[in-house]
């Protein structure tokens, strides 16, 4: 007890010290964006419902999870509506969250071995402080799900163990709120509860427990639901845009994998005539205007699709592609150089001189012959400024550092499942095992509908058990021990 003390302590001050090193900057200047839940968050707290995730008083939404909106509307209702009060607030809570992962990691791993245990738990100190735009960001929710999926890892192997009443109620009590923060650990609960009735299959009285956790769900499910047949006047189970999410992928971008240039123009949060469009439709008939786009596409073109699933599993296991998009531009525009811009679909305004670069990604030479043909006043001034964004761009994310990042958040922790069970005789040890099922279930939906970096993040704690697994299985090797059976 005195060594989980010890490290649980140890890992809150890393994540203490390394959120203020990430955040003290943005903490002082206020550069904070609140984007939808904060949107939705502020929307309760004024008395609005739970509306509005664009701003402009657009009216119900589930487009977002509920779950994130209500823990910053607490911190709303307690110091202030998007106050820098209220992001120190989330900043700690998310400094707590983090440090809680780490501690149910440590119980979780403890009788697996001190390798994995300490492995594992080094391994995610340093995906949650180290990545850049982790976890520790101000606003970031990824600290709810790493929680979640820590506890439910917990609950499984303790669990899987025998029987214990504590691992029964955790796993219950994430089975219900799962499905308020997102679908993939709703997917995730599912595939703990069907393994863990599997394996008590011969005792019925051992189904009770399996089955008590998919009626959480179940319930879960059904009061959102119940909410969103009332307010939208359709049932909704989780978030109402899947229709989006799947055009967003499967139809603005071509293989599958959109760029953040592609969802910046797309996305009502920033486009004038997009927001227009959903304010004028409303949520439900803005969201149904992309069914049948993407339906239709993916009739003319099945196997299309089913390449770009296959893409999206290979950014998921191999490669996952970091990107920035939409850099922010250090030139003042002149309202007409600024218009002309926003029309050839190049700049995303924001504020009265400046904005996002929309198309960072495009062959520097194609640009510039793009920008020299736009009857610009200001043409190389402008040139040089998204040059200087595109090679910050490609330094970033492109060089060897975003290369390296991008193997780490994806093949890596893939490999070290793969190695372990290599080295173990061919049988991957129980908290690799169900590590490994908790990761594909918070995978599977954007899999199948829209994939990128934001949902590699919240699988670090599973990705860190691989690593651990890996450490303890090559200290077996080295001293000679046989394979587990």
């Amino acid at each position: 007890m005195g060594s989980f003390r010890l490290l649980a302590w140890a890992g809150f001050s890393v994540v203490a010290a390394a959120a203020l090193l990430h955040n003290t900057p943005k903490l002082g200047h206020g550069l904070y964006d609140w984007a939808e839940p904060g949107n939705v968050a502020a929307a309760l707290v004024q008395g609005r419902g739970f509306s509005d995730p664009f701003d402009g008083g657009t009216g119900a939404t589930a487009w977002v999870s509920p779950l994130p909106v209500l823990v910053e509307a607490g911190v709303f209702l307690a110091f202030g509506v998007k106050t820098a009060a209220s992001a120190k607030a989330l900043l700690i809570l998310t400094v707590l969250g983090l440090s809680a992962a780490n501690a149910l990691l440590l119980l979780a791993l403890a009788p697996s071995g001190a390798w994995l245990r300490g492995a594992a738990s080094a391994a995610f100190l340093a995906y949650a402080v180290l990545l850049p735009g982790g976890p520790l960001r101000v606003l970031s929710e990824a600290w709810l799900d790493i929680l979640f999926s820590a506890a439910l890892l917990l609950a499984a192997l303790g669990l899987a163990r025998g029987p214990s009443r504590a691992c029964g109620v955790l796993l219950v009590a994430v089975a219900l709120l799962a499905p308020l923060e997102n679908a993939g650990l709703t997917v995730s609960v599912g595939l703990v509860a069907l393994a863990l009735a599997w394996s008590r299959r011969r005792k019925p009285r051992g189904l009770v427990l399996p089955a008590l956790a998919v009626a959480a769900v179940a319930l879960s499910v059904a009061a959102w639901s119940a909410r969103n047949l009332h307010a939208l006047g359709r049932v909704v189970p989780l978030k109402s845009n899947s229709w989006f999410e799947l055009h967003l992928a499967n139809v603005d971008s071509a293989d599958g994998l959109p760029r953040m240039e592609t969802v910046l123009r797309r996305l009502p949060y920033f486009d004038v005539q997009e927001f227009k469009r959903y304010s004028e439709l409303g949520e439900v008939g803005y969201v149904d205007s992309f069914r049948e786009p993407s339906l239709g596409a993916i009739r003319a073109d099945p196997l299309h699709f089913a390449a770009n699933v296959g893409r999206r599993l290979g950014a998921a296991l191999v490669f996952c592609r970091r990107e920035g998009g939409g850099e922010s531009t250090s030139f003042r525009f002149s309202p007409s150089d600024a218009a002309r811009l926003s029309a050839a679909g190049e700049l995303i305004v924001m504020g009265p001189a400046g904005g996002l670069w929309a198309r960072i990604d495009t062959p520097p030479a194609a640009e510039r012959e793009k920008l020299h043909h736009l009857g610009l006043a200001q043409t190389e001034a402008i040139w040089l400024d998204w040059l200087g964004r595109r090679l910050a761009f490609d330094d970033e994310f492109r060089g060897p550092s975003g290369i390296a990042l991008g193997f780490l958040t994806a093949g890596v922790p893939v490999m070290a499942f793969l190695l372990s069970a290599i080295l173990l005789g061919g049988r991957l040890p129980a908290p690799a095992a169900w590590a490994g099922a908790i990761a594909a279930g918070m995978l599977l939906p954007y899999v199948l509908v829209n994939h990128n970096e934001r949902h590699q993040l919240p699988l670090v704690a599973m990705q860190a058990v691989a690593i651990g697994a890996l450490v303890q299985a090559a200290a077996t090797r080295a001293r000679g021990r046989a394979p587990a059976p």
